[in-house]
């Protein structure tokens, strides 16, 4: 039995204007399931999928309806894609006949949920073309709500964490990558630690970062393939939320889990260079912490691609914060700013 569907272009989706997820064409930037001939799932945020279409409309099939995205036409902001109980949402309309670019970037977190895609619908005699715009470099980007971009457009310090106001696409790192002309992979959890989550009433957590890393999906337990992507830097940006509130995690246990997954990250990717960042957002002792086991891993493993920096930024309560006290826009700008010339003399960019 033929089903059609009518579309918001008037036309009626047939099987030959469906393009499958396995079209060469579509290029997947992060951490996708790919277990499934049919279906591409995926969570982490910040995750991009890019194609080149021909003619003047396209429809993405997408099973969903928790997250949000950000839809470039032509290298210009088209919409912003609030998912429902829809599977097909008209991305594009009345163009003039193509070839177009577009960009899709996954703007909330993983929390939120996994979601489903499906394919493209173009028009009738349409298709893909290869993706032009390759970028040079990899960036993979491993953190907390900062790395996640929570908040980021609210409007004010005091607002609450909503999904309206998450977009990872002005959070630093992808900012960065941008800069840098590199693809990116966010790998972030709001509240995470490296041994103790903020929230958490024990000394260390039994679910911090490390235990999610090598996920494909956070709310899966399917295992990534690292062969997959290679970075050429790894940025991480984690210890804050272990002593954002007490009871603290021993130093000890902080230092062994750090020291633990930062060998782990160097095993994954043996020719990476590691940045382990920290910039204090209040006065506590664990930037000192990092410091002193990043050096000292440096130091055993005679490895100077691994190191680490102190930032000493200036973010104004009422013009640098969105929600709750997290960078908006303009703060990550200012994290961006801070890092841009220590990554580019480092890696020679």
């Amino acid at each position: 039995m033929l089903v059609w569907a009518l579309l918001s272009s008037g036309e009626f989706y047939k099987p030959e204007n469906h393009v499958k997820v396995n079209n060469p064409n579509i290029e997947y930037i992060g951490r996708f399931d790919f277990s499934k001939p049919r279906v591409v799932r995926f969570d982490w945020p910040g995750v991009q999928i890019k194609v080149t279409f021909g003619g003047t409309y396209c429809a993405i099939k997408l099973k969903d309806g928790h997250n949000d995205y950000n839809i470039f036409i032509d290298g210009q902001l088209n919409k912003v894609l609030r998912t429902t109980s829809d599977t097909i949402y008209t991305i594009a309309e009345g163009l003039k006949n193509g070839p177009h670019s577009l960009i899709i970037t996954k703007r909330t977190e993983a929390l939120n949920g996994v979601a489903s895609f499906e394919g493209f619908i173009l028009n009738k005699g349409d298709s893909l073309y290869p993706v032009v715009d390759k970028k040079k470099r990899k960036i993979e980007f491993i953190g907390d709500s900062f790395v996640a971009g929570l908040g980021s457009e609210g409007k004010t310090p005091d607002c609450l964490f909503s999904r309206d106001t998450d977009n990872n696409y002005i959070a630093f790192g992808p900012v960065l990558a941008r800069r840098l002309n590199a693809d990116y992979s966010i790998i972030a959890i709001s509240g995470i630690g490296i041994v103790r989550n903020d929230g958490d009433s024990t000394l260390t957590s039994k679910r911090p970062l490390p235990y999610y890393y090598d996920r494909a999906c956070l709310n899966e337990s399917l295992k990534w393939n690292f062969q997959k992507w290679q970075p050429d830097l790894v940025v991480v940006r984690l210890g804050n939320n272990d002593y954002w509130k007490k009871p603290y995690p021993t130093i000890s246990a902080f230092h062994d889990a750090y020291i633990k997954f930062l060998k782990r990250i160097r095993k994954l990717y043996p020719n990476a260079s590691i940045l382990v960042f920290c910039e204090p957002v209040r006065k506590d002792s664990h930037c000192d912490y990092i410091r002193s086991l990043v050096n000292e891993l440096s130091s055993r493993l005679q490895d100077k691609k691994i190191w680490y920096e102190k930032l000493n930024i200036n973010l104004d309560k009422q013009k640098d914060f969105g929600c709750q006290e997290h960078p908006n826009g303009s703060g990550h700008k200012k994290i961006a700013d801070a890092l841009e010339p220590i990554i580019r003399k480092a890696m020679n960019w």
